[in-house]
């Protein structure tokens, strides 16, 4: 992606193109950033660059005059546990009654 001169003209800290705002190597991965732009609040970005650095760095090229920071890795999802309450569990333990009610007559 070039810059255009009506690009510049709207905003000259603009630094965008191969190797200052994105990366096109075949060791590039995505880095989630969240990016703070004056005036506006956070926003979540992937960002495609062969670093965590060069993925701060391109974001800053990108929107100048933003904070970038690394937002902290999401928890895993808790492992799903059976109810020891619900319908059938009830139901058991109901028959079970019944049998020991029945025995000890």
């Amino acid at each position: 992606m070039e810059v255009v001169p009506f690009q510049e003209q709207q905003d000259p800290d603009l630094r965008l193109g191969e190797g200052r705002s994105r990366t096109s190597s075949d060791k590039a991965q995505l880095f989630e950033l969240k990016i703070w732009l004056p005036g506006q609040g956070a926003m979540r970005d992937l960002v495609r660059a062969e670093s965590l650095q060069q993925a701060i760095e391109f974001a800053q090229n990108r929107y100048p005059s933003c904070k970038v920071e690394v937002p902290a890795t999401a928890a895993k999802k808790p492992r799903l546990a059976r109810a020891k309450n619900g319908p059938r569990e009830a139901a058991r333990r109901r028959l079970k009654l019944v049998e020991n009610k029945r025995e000890q007559n």
